[in-house]
Parts: structure tokens; C-alpha cells; sequence
């Protein structure tokens, strides 16, 4: 074969002859050492790239370790202060005066004045137990979590037991302060003086009870962590732990009045149904046991006391129900107070009809409250006894004997003169059981014979004056009877279908019913006025219980400010409408009391159901404590929803019944008034029975964590 010649120019402009054979043989080996070199600087980025993974897994290992110790040692900081909190609401006595110990500082003479919890040696003083509930956490690692999932574990730092690696004591100097109790007008300071006399039970006996405390226990916590590795984090936090109770009345005082309760439920069986899920302030209770659903947006949010008799409550969740101390796993914990789900209380026995209030209508006093088991069924006023004191605006007066015919029957009389030295006329009648038949002059409202729709306004004038007053529109078929109650002028102003008005002396009364002689029994609401007390009672169903509304649907206000309402009722009882106070008695949502409230006060009573009906708006609001007793032990009143669904139910005040009704209401929210923690209440309403050992007006008490400043201390 041939070789081929190439010519190449150089560059002196000769021309270089060159074979191609030795060209390729010059460049033999190239291709292998630039493989290599690919090679190695490929070798060299691979090896690269495992540092950079191993040395990024490695970060990322120290900062998940990190995290974890940190989420470890936040968490423990949590079940200590949690820890030091139940002990403290062990620790108190909610009963006593103070209810924890205070040293050797005297009690305030000034209310809502702090003062220190110390000894003689101005050194603090703490309650028995309080100090060493947190020592099991500084003896070594708490371990968190099941077998198997996250492994996190903290301790508490501290070199002696008593103080912080900063110094700073873990427990600082309790304060306290204590004020009278709003609903108790006989409650004051100082609380052993004579002067402060318990005016249920008047004779200079002092009242030392009703009264409100507050401790505050500052603390400051250190809490190291560790998660799996050998990590750690430690973080500091301070706050303080607030202790606040109310005292309760001895056996021998008063027994409790049932609107006591936020929610009270005799029978509530084991998944029977869930609570319907809200936000619920105050104190619930239950003879039977709580049932609750897994409920998300809303939940169920618990502030105040929430207790049962039984041992276990109801998880019900996806059609099945599980009966445990404590809620199964995956399901959605209702958010308790301090002290958690109260179990294996002591029972409550629901009322009879204590005070009689259709005997209330007749003389202000009805029937003295039971105050010992067991109780009597309460007597109903003989027809002769209510023909002498009851008739209507036309002077037609309550049967004697057989059926009474349907209508609003009012004691009033037209002879004679009433307490006050008024002259009774046929003109100017006055109100009150009639001096003439044996009475006193005094009646505690109103007798309505038949089924009857009711609407309450919080009215100005009404009766020619331009007085704050209150308007009952009671209505049965086409008669509608209009009364206007001016407790400004003392008087009592009644009309039928927008006819002539009748202006009678005087106003419903409640007088104290273990006194022969009237002696008028006064409660007093925060701002110290007079409560004025009317008691409508129903002998028949009440088919529609609203407040008024504007053009617009709006509500109005239908509880007029000191004023005090009960509907009572032998039938049901249906709420229609919204029915608010003209002002509210707490703030919504925090639930914190108006100081100096002269806000009214509206109670609703049945033996029968409480029918609740949506306003214009799908929803409904009560302001007041309803309550559903049969006054049986086996008893089955209770709230029922036989119309259209409502989406988010209020109660400003509290509810009770016999027996837990399937109900269909999305959202249910009961705002409690703080004023019936301390016996107040609507008038002539039912009273608990007192049980043997068992305070009669039960004390209450809850512990709060206020949160200070929190940090990171050091990890190591």
C-alpha cells in the first residue's frame, strides 16, 4: 500500500513533507491519560460529594438532637409547672378562711389589697407538699413517650432543691388578696366583724363566708433536655401559678340555688350521645358521666370545674365509644382547667319544686326551701285560697272549685290599704294578697291559667312615665294581657288588647318564708342595688318565651337592669326567640365579671322540657339559668330541638335537667355568670337538697398559669 504524502507550509514558507503514519504514531496514548484524567477528577467530585452528604447528615443529626432536647426540655418545663399547679389545687381548702396558708401576715382589712404569705421571719410560706411536688423531676431523666416512639427526656436544674443555677428561688414569695363576694351583699371586711351579718340568717351572726381569694405563686423553672443523642438544651422560664376560689356556705347556712351550675345533668348515661362541643366557663356536673365527641373546630373548651360521679367518662368517636378514666389515643382531648376531668364525685340531688311558686304568685313567700333529705312534695295552693287572691283585670277571680277558666289572674285588691298607706279603689287597686282574706298586703307576680306565649321587653315607660320599666306581653289565643312593672314609682300598670290601663299600687315582693311576718327578703346585685323580683307562673305550657326585635331582627334588650325574672312553668317550656339582658353582667368571650353590674337577672323553671326554637338568624341566644327538673331521681325534662336546627347556641348564665336529650345544635357556648358562684339568683328558684356532710352551697376553686418570660439558657 501507498503511503500518502501531506504537505504542510511552515513558517519560513517551506513546505514540510510528512507522512500520516508517523503523525498517528506521535500521538498514540492520548485518549487513555485524558480517560484518566476524567477519571480521576470524577473519582475526586464523587468523593466530594460523600463528604458533603455524610458532613450534611451529620448537621443535621446534631440539629434534629438539638431540636429534640430543645422540644424535650419546653415540654418538661410544662408537666413541672403543670405539676406544681395540681399540687397547689390539692392543697387548698376552698372552704376554709383563707383557703391556704398565709403565715403570720394578718388578712386584709381592704379588699383587693396584696399581701405576703410569709412567717414571723418574713420567710415565704408555702403549702404543705408544694415544694417537694417537683423534687422527682431533679433526681435524674424523666423519660417521655411510649416504647417505641420519640425518645425525649428532661430534668430539672437546680443545685439544692430550692433554687435556680441563677439563684433565683424555683418558688418565690406568695401573694394573696381577698374580696367580698358581689352576689352577697352581706359579705365584707374585715371578715371575723360583727357588723358583716349574714342577712339570710339576720341576729349579728358574721358572715365568714362568700368570700373571694386569690394567691399568686411566682416561680422560675430551669429544665435541661435530651433527645437520642448525647445533646442538650436548656431553657428557663417564669411566670406565675394563680390559685383563686370562692368559700362556701356551712351546712347550716342557706341551701345552694340551682343556678349555681353552668351545666348541671342528673342522668347522663355511658355513650348516650356527645356533649354538644363549645366554649363552657363555670362549673359543670353530672350524677352520671360526661360523653364526649371528637370534635375539631369547634372542640370543647372547659374554664371552670368540670366534675361527674362516675369513674369513667364516654370517648365517642366514628360511630364507637370507648369508656375510660382518660380520652384514647387519636382522639381530639378536650382542653380542661387546671385539675382535669373531676371523677368519682359525690352526687347532687336535683330539686322538688322548693319554694312553691305557684304559692309564691299568692303570698311572696311560697314554701320554705327543704334543707334536709328527704323532702316533702311541695302542697299546691287550695282553689279556695287562690279564688280569694286571683283574678283577672275584669274582676273575674280564680274558680273555687272545677276547672278555672283560661286567663292572667293578678292579687290585687280594692279596699282597704296596702303597705305603703296606699288607699285601694276600684280606680287605683292595689297589688298584693288582699288584707281582707287573711293576707298581707304582699305577692311575689303573676298566675297565668292555660297555655300562654310569653315576650319579655326591657321597656322605657309603658305606664305614662319615662322610667326604666319591664313589660310582659303574655298572649293566650286572641287576648293578649299587657303588664308593665315601674319599680321606680312603685307600680304595677296592666291593660288587655291595648284597652284601658290599670295603675295598681305596688309591685311583685319576695319575702323571707321562714318569717310569720312579712319581712321582704332583698337581694342585692354587684353595683349594691336592690334586685326587684317578679315571678310569673304557668299553669299550662308556655308555647313561646322570646324577647323583643327591631325592624331589622334584631334583638332587643328583654331583661330590664335590676331586675329579677322567673318563668316557672307546670308544662313545657319553648324559647322562641333570644331573650337578653339589657345589659350583660360579663364580658364575652374572656367571661370576666362587669364590676359594679346592676345587670338584671332571668331564670326559667319546668318540671317539663325546655323546647328551644332558632331566632330570625339560625342561631339563639338566653341570657339567664334554665333549668328542666321533674324533681325525680329518674326524671327525663330535659332541652329538646323539635324544630329547625340551630347553629350556635349562647347561654349567658347556666342550664340544668334531668335527663341529656339528643339535640341538633352545631356549637354550643355557656358564658357563666360569675354571679351565681356565690348564691345568687333568679327569685323563687329551685334549691339544691342538701345530703349529709356535704356543704350546702358547694365552694369552688381553680388554678391559672400566667406565662412571664421564657428563653434558651445554654446547650451542651
Amino acid at each position: 500500500m501507498k503511503s500518502r504524502l501531506n504537505n504542510y507550509s511552515g513558517a519560513n514558507g517551506r513546505h514540510i513533507v510528512c507522512q500520516a503514519g508517523e503523525q498517528r504514531a506521535r500521538t498514540r496514548g492520548v485518549a487513555l491519560i485524558i480517560t484518566l484524567i476524567l477519571l480521576l477528577l470524577l473519582s475526586a467530585a464523587s468523593v466530594a460529594i460523600v463528604l458533603l452528604v455524610s458532613s450534611d447528615t451529620m448537621i443535621n443529626g446534631f440539629y434534629r438532637n438539638y431540636r429534640g432536647s430543645f422540644y424535650a426540655a419546653d415540654s418538661g418545663v410544662n408537666v413541672v409547672v403543670e405539676t406544681i399547679s395540681n399540687s397547689l389545687l390539692n392543697a387548698g381548702t376552698s372552704t376554709a378562711n383563707p383557703p391556704l396558708p398565709i403565715g403570720a401576715t394578718t388578712i386584709p382589712t381592704v379588699q383587693e389589697v396584696f399581701a405576703n404569705a410569709v412567717n414571723a421571719s418574713n420567710s415565704p410560706v408555702y403549702p404543705t407538699g408544694l415544694t417537694t411536688s417537683f423534687t422527682s423531676f431533679t433526681n435524674g431523666y424523666f423519660k417521655m413517650g411510649d416504647a417505641g416512639s420519640w425518645k425525649g427526656q428532661f430534668k430539672m436544674i437546680t443545685p439544692d432543691g430550692v433554687t435556680n443555677p441563677d439563684g433565683n428561688l424555683i418558688l418565690g414569695t406568695p401573694q394573696f388578696e381577698l374580696k367580698p363576694d358581689p352576689g352577697d351583699s352581706a359579705s365584707c371586711l374585715p371578715v371575723t366583724q360583727a357588723t358583716c351579718v349574714n342577712a339570710t340568717y339576720p341576729g349579728g351572726i358574721a358572715n365568714d363566708h362568700n368570700y373571694k381569694w386569690q394567691f399568686n405563686y411566682p416561680y422560675e423553672v430551669t429544665v435541661q433536655g435530651q433527645s437520642s443523642g448525647s445533646e442538650g438544651e436548656e431553657v428557663v422560664e417564669t411566670g406565675t401559678i394563680v390559685y383563686t376560689s370562692t368559700t362556701g356556705t356551712a351546712a347550716g347556712g342557706p341551701p345552694p340555688i340551682f343556678s349555681k351550675w353552668a351545666a348541671f345533668i342528673t342522668n347522663f348515661a355511658a355513650c348516650q350521645g356527645p356533649l354538644v362541643p363549645g366554649t363552657m366557663t363555670g362549673p359543670f356536673f353530672t350524677d352520671g358521666q360526661w360523653n364526649f365527641g371528637n370534635f375539631n373546630n369547634p372542640g370543647y373548651t372547659f374554664t371552670g370545674s368540670i366534675a361527674q360521679q362516675n369513674t369513667q367518662a364516654s370517648w365517642i368517636s366514628n360511630g364507637g365509644c370507648t369508656n375510660s378514666a382518660t380520652a384514647p389515643s387519636g382522639f381530639k382531648q378536650p382542653s380542661f382547667p387546671a385539675g382535669g376531668l373531676q371523677l368519682g364525685a359525690k352526687s347532687i340531688v336535683p330539686p322538688s319544686d322548693t319554694y312553691n311558686q305557684a304559692q309564691a304568685v299568692l303570698d311572696a313567700k311560697g314554701i320554705p326551701p327543704c334543707v334536709a333529705a328527704p323532702c316533702p312534695t311541695d302542697p299546691a295552693p287550695s282553689q279556695i285560697v287562690m279564688n280569694q287572691e286571683l283574678q283577672t283585670l275584669s274582676g273575674t277571680k280564680y274558680a273555687a272549685s272545677g276547672s278555672p277558666s283560661n286567663g292572667v289572674y293578678i292579687p290585687f285588691y280594692t279596699s282597704g290599704t296596702d303597705p305603703n298607706g296606699h288607699t285601694c279603689t276600684a280606680t287605683h287597686p292595689c297589688y298584693g294578697s288582699s288584707t281582707a282574706n287573711g293576707g298581707d298586703g304582699y305577692a311575689g307576680g303573676f298566675y297565668v291559667q292555660g297555655n300562654a306565649s310569653i315576650t319579655l321587653i326591657a321597656s322605657t315607660g309603658g305606664d305614662s312615665t319615662s322610667n326604666a320599666t319591664q313589660t310582659y306581653q303574655i298572649t293566650q289565643h286572641s287576648t293578649t294581657t299587657t303588664i308593665v312593672v315601674d319599680n321606680t314609682n312603685n307600680t304595677t300598670t296592666v291593660s288587655v288588647n291595648g284597652g284601658s290601663a290599670v295603675t295598681m299600687y305596688g309591685t311583685p315582693t319576695q319575702l323571707n318564708p321562714n318569717d310569720s311576718t312579712p319581712t321582704p327578703m332583698p337581694t342585692y346585685d354587684p353595683s349594691g342595688a336592690v334586685v326587684n323580683p317578679t315571678l310569673i307562673y304557668v299553669n299550662g305550657s308556655v308555647t313561646g318565651l322570646t324577647g323583643n326585635y327591631d325592624s331589622h331582627n334584631n334583638p332587643l334588650g328583654a331583661i330590664q337592669n335590676d331586675t329579677g325574672i322567673t318563668i316557672a312553668s307546670s308544662g313545657s317550656v319553648s324559647i322562641t326567640g333570644d331573650i337578653e339582658y339589657a345589659t350583660l353582667p360579663v364580658s364575652i368571650p374572656s367571661d370576666a365579671s362587669v364590676s359594679g353590674t346592676n345587670a338584671g337577672v332571668f331564670g326559667v323553671y319546668t318540671n317539663g322540657n325546655i323546647n328551644l326554637y332558632p331566632d330570625p338568624s339560625g342561631n339563639l341566644t338566653v341570657d339567664g339559668s334554665l333549668v328542666a327538673l321533674s324533681g325525680s331521681l329518674t326524671g327525663t325534662s330535659g332541652f329538646e330541638t323539635p324544630g329547625n336546627s340551630i347553629n350556635n347556641w349562647t347561654i349567658v348564665g347556666g342550664r340544668a335537667e334531668d335527663q341529656a336529650h339528643a339535640v341538633s345544635i352545631g356549637s354550643g357556648n355557656t358564658y357563666y355568670d360569675t354571679r351565681f358562684g356565690a348564691n345568687f339568683g333568679p327569685p323563687f328558684f329551685p334549691t339544691a337538697v342538701p345530703q349529709p356532710g356535704v356543704p350546702s352551697i358547694p365552694s369552688s376553686q381553680q388554678v391559672a398559669v400566667n406565662r412571664g418570660a421564657w428563653s434558651e439558657l445554654n446547650r451542651k
